[in-house]
């Protein structure tokens, strides 16, 4: 496709959907997963006895409790520490706690018409209440004590079809009550992800090598047998920024059909060149690399010409991080095939709108 509106394009959860959940965690993989993206990009790294991990950071210090390098921890001491959520994130959860517990104290509390059991009913706050409990703090007690009852009147007529479009700010209450009783999440292991996903309907795993700072000894022969261990081959992506790690791949993939002629019945794994910065004939280069996919930041591809020389070549365009609606449409418009995000419901949103119109 040479621009124009794909729909098509692939919904890939940055991190998981770390938009809203602690990025590079399995809680994040498995909301990417239960709000229907249609892939999972992840990061990983090897722990101190050569365990692969999943974590963005070469240090420790900015996603969990931890400090230093993840290369100087065992597995089982990246265990104990917790992951701590970004400004972004954390500021939603605070925003949502705080409602959860003014809706707990002011309102349901007080009503009589409302019981314990009908709330854990409850899975997420419509809209209007919503509306309804921002300005309730406004209101002389009168009305307040009115507004209640309206509220419970709501809560009490909640039917099992209408229970999922309830929200407390960002939330569903259940997410909200989970983040009550959680102080941060564990660092996973790649296993731990890829029996998520061979259990799952998920169409791409996107794994990046995190090997352009620290060159971990034998991290693509261990992601590459794990993958196969799961026969996850026909569903994952390999990508990194350092394209001689991509190289090493091939080379190990011919080495091993070498020494077992029944793989060269197999899949070569798909690999995808991760770059910054506008690269001049990107066509050719793939090709002698032999690498699948171009994983570009997204303002580098903006220019139309640029990208149709890239698509004409048959080359997979899968671009990163697209966290708004303005710039996702940039991007659709200039032919990508799957925008990597953080906002997994938006692009959802903007997907399903689109359709709507075209038809």
């Amino acid at each position: 496709m040479e621009g124009g509106n794909n729909l098509g394009i692939l919904n890939i959860a940055h991190r998981g959907y770390s938009g809203k959940f602690d990025e590079n965690t399995m809680l994040a993989f498995k909301k990417a997963i239960e709000y229907e993206a249609d892939g999972i990009e992840t990061d990983v790294q090897l722990s101190k006895e050569g365990i692969p991990v999943i974590i963005h950071d070469e240090t420790l210090d900015r996603t969990t409790n931890g400090h230093g390098f993840v290369k100087d921890y065992t597995l089982d001491e990246l265990k104990i520490f917790r992951t701590k959520s970004v400004p972004r994130v954390q500021a939603l959860k605070a925003d949502a706690l705080e409602e959860m517990v003014y809706l707990q104290s002011n309102i349901l509390e007080d009503s009589q018409i409302i019981d314990n059991e009908q709330f854990k009913k409850m899975q997420l706050v419509n809209n209007e209440m919503l509306k309804k409990m921002t300005y309730l703090k406004e209101l002389s007690f009168d009305k307040i004590q009115d507004s209640k009852l309206e509220m419970a009147g709501i809560f009490n007529n909640l039917n099992t079809d209408n229970i999922n479009n309830l929200r407390i700010g960002e939330y569903t209450i259940a997410e909200v009550e989970y983040f009550q009783n959680r102080g941060g999440e564990e660092i996973p292991t790649l296993r731990e992800l890829l029996e998520l996903v061979a259990n799952s309907d998920l169409k791409v795993l996107n794994l990046e090598l995190k090997n352009s700072v620290i060159e971990y000894k034998g991290l693509e022969e261990k992601v590459l047998t794990m993958i196969d261990n799961f026969n996850l081959r026909d569903r994952v992506i390999i990508s990194s920024f350092n394209h001689m790690s991509l190289i090493k791949i091939r080379k190990l993939e011919d080495q091993r059909i070498k020494m077992n002629k029944t793989l060269s019945t197999k899949k070569r794994i798909t690999l995808g060149a991760l770059a910054e910065s506008i690269l001049v004939n990107i066509p050719k280069y793939l090709k002698a690399i032999s690498v699948e996919c171009y994983h570009p930041y997204f303002p580098s591809i903006l220019n139309k010409a640029y990208m149709q020389e890239i698509k004409r070549a048959g080359i997979k365009v899968n671009t990163y991080t697209v966290n708004n609606m303005e710039d996702m449409q940039k991007v659709i418009e200039v032919g990508v095939d799957s925008i990597i995000t953080n906002e997994v419901e938006l692009l959802n949103k903007l997907k399903a709108n689109k359709y709507t119109l075209d038809v």
